[in-house]
């Protein structure tokens, strides 16, 4: 009987650890700012020390007070090398396009505080022992493959905050006069000639958006005001949308506030539901499914959304309970359509690596109000739908195009008991496939109509 019921409590520790989602690849140090995931080779680096920065969330120069370089592993976490540049805080690696081999460190100098420039030509290996630039405290790069490379820097502690080079950033330069210091900047991949810049809140806030490489800079951030960005988006699909991580200072500390989108190229801007009184750290798309997104939430752990991002979940089987995440990378694996795994870096406990990712909240159930009908489905001019729900708040529907640009609003036509029933006329429409977003005070629905 002891061998039996030994056997079965075996077979529930078992279970449960393989319904683990996130797995700790043990070896890093605890506080990860930075995953790369290279691939031609493939290698694994993760940048990280033994504290993380001092004022990194008050609007006020950040202070260094470890330096341990990275860790670079070629089996996928399962063993890490020694640390490698220890004696520096690294804040991001490059690899030049078109030679593998050339890495470029961006590098903080602890209790010091002075950063610059490490370079290797033999894939870190080796390293340059004097730092380049060593006034300049550089989060991140960016490279568009021009001949020559045109390299972007996000840089803090600064109002020079975006500079560019075109000589491997031997010099850099302030293309524009727009006073920003900046954490993170992306490239469209939808529209390639646009480039984002978080502000940071030390010269301009809110999101900027540049068509000729930083030379000028737009700004309207209707609805972000306030804010401080601490990472920027675009989709991958849709040159209008995009997404940032704020918060907002309040005396020597912040305090998070949330998501936003804009469906208008960053002129306007909403909050996304279930990211409220959260800081947004790093948001990803999935680079074939634009409804799938992941973001790095801070004490929230990781939020997993599959409507884009009109209904988040955490996701943080396996995590400590009192993880903060900081970082989100996803994995090389190959998986099923709409699927994502995924490494996450915390400030605490190292690097995680996730199983599987999928989320109760997408486009055709999740986590729905009891049911939605559309009739006629296709539709050619009137639809009527009804949504079964137990919720007596308030309830809205909203009528969405494939790019995420909200068409129609829509309150309902007749409630009796349970079914609420909308009608919305699309007559004027051109034919295609629209996504229709039910909102009750408690949940969110979202469901295809063709027309």
């Amino acid at each position: 009987m002891k061998h039996i019921i030994l056997l079965a409590a075996l077979s529930l520790f078992t279970a449960a650890t393989q319904a683990q989602t996130w797995k700790a690849l043990p070896g890093t140090e605890p506080y990860v700012h930075r995953i790369k995931v290279f691939s031609s080779p493939d290698a694994l680096v993760v940048c990280g020390d033994s504290a993380p920065p001092l004022y990194e969330d008050a609007n006020a120069n950040m202070e260094y007070y470890s330096g341990m370089g990275y860790r670079i592993s070629s089996n996928d976490g399962g063993t890490w090398s020694d640390p490698v540049l220890k004696g520096y805080s690294v804040r991001d690696i490059l690899r030049l396009p078109a030679d593998s081999r050339y890495w470029i460190a961006a590098v903080i100098k602890p209790f010091s505080f002075t950063g610059g420039l490490v370079r290797s030509t033999n894939a870190g290996e080796e390293w340059s022992t004097q730092p380049e630039n060593d006034l300049m405290k550089i989060e991140q790069f960016l490279v568009r493959a021009y001949d020559p490379p045109l390299i972007m820097t996000a840089q803090v502690n600064t109002s020079d905050g975006f500079q560019t080079s075109t000589d491997s950033c031997k010099t850099l330069v302030r293309p524009g006069n727009e006073p920003v210091s900046t954490r993170s900047i992306a490239i469209s991949e939808a529209d390639t000639a646009l480039v984002f810049m978080a502000g940071d809140g030390r010269g301009l806030p809110g999101v900027l958006w540049s068509r000729d490489n930083g030379v000028t800079w737009s700004k309207d951030s209707i609805g972000l005001e306030g804010k401080r960005v601490l990472c920027v988006w675009p989709s991958r699909f849709h040159s209008n949308v995009v997404y940032c991580g704020t918060d907002s200072i309040v005396g020597t500390s912040s305090v998070g506030t949330g998501m936003f989108k804009s469906n208008d190229t960053g002129r306007t801007w909403f909050r996304l539901k279930g990211t409220e009184n959260t800081r947004i750290w790093r948001i990803l798309e999935h680079p074939t499914w634009g409804s799938a997104l992941l973001a790095a939430a801070d004490t929230r752990g990781i939020l997993v959304s599959n409507n884009w991002g009109d209904g988040w979940e955490q996701w943080n089987d396996g995590l400590p309970q009192d993880v903060i995440v900081r970082t989100v990378e996803l994995t090389r694996d190959q998986l099923p359509t709409g699927k994502m795994a995924a490494y996450c870096g915390t400030y605490g406990h190292g690097v995680f690596k996730s199983g599987i990712i999928t989320t109760g909240v997408n486009e055709d159930g999740g986590r729905p109000v009891a049911g939605v009908s559309i009739a006629p489905n296709p539709v050619v001019d009137v639809a009527s739908i009804v949504v079964a729900t137990d919720d007596a708040g308030e309830i809205g529907l909203e009528l969405y195009d494939v790019t995420g640009r909200m068409l129609m609003a829509a309150q309902p036509s007749q409630r009796d008991g349970r079914a609420v029933r909308f009608q919305i006329d699309t007559r004027m429409l051109p034919s295609g496939a629209y996504r229709i977003v039910v909102r009750t005070t408690s949940t969110i629905h979202t469901a295809s109509l063709l027309h």
